[in-house]
């Protein structure tokens, strides 16, 4: 029998997941993974916290649900980009500009105690860019500095680098006593930093070699 509340049907059912999932995303985005309740969940969507276990488990289930939701949408700007330097600028340019929120909600969710084993374990575009910087690291072979740090490495570096903006970028602003700029501005500038940072560790990446 359908309890009393529940949406009929399946289109029903996945209408109401959906505004499960966006409530999670927007409220695990503001207050990180700790402070968020499946009470407050529910709440936030119009539905009863028993309706989201229902359909979606504990508080942790829902979280990995919503990460799955969105796992490729930043690689996804980029499917088919194999040229490292063009790949990080796409996936940078959306992540500023089209998913800030839910780099913040990953960031958050990090500084107030969900260890990387809770997730669901993979993140498409530090994968793909992990791998594309890998083949150019490969490719230059010998030419390589054999004390140049791990390709995973300098990957990593960016992606501390946006997470650390989408938490903190109005707030490093003043510190640094920069005028604030808008998005476009940001990420141009952000874009230059970010490609230069991969150019000094692979050279081939390089515009002019090194004389």
């Amino acid at each position: 029998m359908q309890q009393s509340g529940e949406p009929r049907g399946r289109a029903g059912r996945e209408q109401t997941t959906a505004a499960i999932l966006d409530a999670a995303e927007k409220l695990f985005s503001e207050r990180g993974f700790t402070a968020v309740t499946v009470r407050d969940i529910a709440a936030d969507a119009g539905v009863s916290h028993a309706l989201v276990h229902r359909y979606l488990g504990s508080k942790e289930q829902v979280y990995k649900a919503m990460l799955r939701r969105r796992e490729t949408v930043i690689r996804d700007v980029a499917p088919a980009e194999d040229d490292l330097l063009e790949a990080t600028k796409l996936m940078l340019r959306e992540a500023v500009l089209n998913q800030r929120a839910y780099v913040r909600l990953l960031t958050h969710s990090a500084l107030h105690g969900l260890s990387y084993e809770r997730t669901i374990g993979r993140f498409a575009a530090t994968e793909r860019l992990v791998e594309l910087a890998r083949e150019v690291a490969a490719a230059e072979g010998d030419a390589r500095d054999p004390d140049a740090p791990d390709p995973r490495f300098v990957i990593a570096s960016l992606v501390a680098m946006l997470m650390g903006w989408s938490a903190a970028r109005e707030w490093v602003f003043r510190a640094a006593e920069l005028e604030p700029v808008g998005d476009e501005e940001f990420v141009a500038q952000f874009e230059r930093v970010a490609l230069d940072l991969e150019r000094l560790y692979f050279p081939s990446l390089r515009d002019e070699p090194e004389g």
